[in-house]
């Protein structure tokens, strides 16, 4: 499920990979002084996280504000497991770079896998749990994205698949002013 967990700092010092396979921490996400949208899915789930992606994208779409430039947005896998798969972040992200259709807000789109260490501090901080179930061979886990303020504190939950844009526009830009 997903607690809330509103004004909550996530963990900068959290070292993940990012779409490039290169050592970054969820801090750098926020030099910018944007706000971002984070979403926690598995790149290789066999259904339920393409759809948080599917409509968060769908959403964006929906809005005059753009990635890199007014917010960011940053999924982080939530399976160890895809730490060591190379390029599979890299590919995620063109897939929903390219399916958005926007030239130059690759920027603002950031793809990152990590240790179990950083995945357990930044779903703990977000309330955002999870478990294998070995009988259907995946990952059981709710829905959702957040919206995360330029200093790092959660500032608003989405749940399900579709995000209404104005809903997801107004959030950005209270959580833009840290509210």
């Amino acid at each position: 499920g997903i607690e809330q967990r509103l004004g909550e700092q996530l963990p900068f010092d959290a070292t993940f990979k990012n779409e490039e396979g290169n050592a970054v921490r969820l801090g750098d996400y926020f030099k910018s002084g944007r706000p971002a949208i984070l979403a926690f899915v598995y790149y290789e789930c066999p259904m339920l996280c393409n759809q948080v992606l599917n409509g968060l994208s769908g959403s964006l779409k929906g809005m005059s504000l753009d990635p890199g430039k007014d917010y960011d947005v940053v999924a982080v896998s939530f399976d160890a497991r895809e730490n060591e798969k190379r390029d599979l972040a890299a590919n995620k992200k063109a897939s929903y770079v390219e399916r958005f259709g926007r030239p130059g807000t690759e920027v603002g789109w950031h793809f990152l896998t990590g240790d179990q260490t950083a995945i357990d501090a930044a779903t703990k901080a977000a309330g955002f749990t999870y478990e294998w179930d070995a009988k259907s061979n995946q990952f059981a886990h709710a829905s959702g994205i957040m919206i995360v303020t330029p200093d790092g504190k959660l500032s608003r939950y989405f749940y399900g698949i579709d995000y209404a844009p104005k809903d997801v526009k107004f959030a950005l830009i209270e959580s833009a002013d840290k509210k």
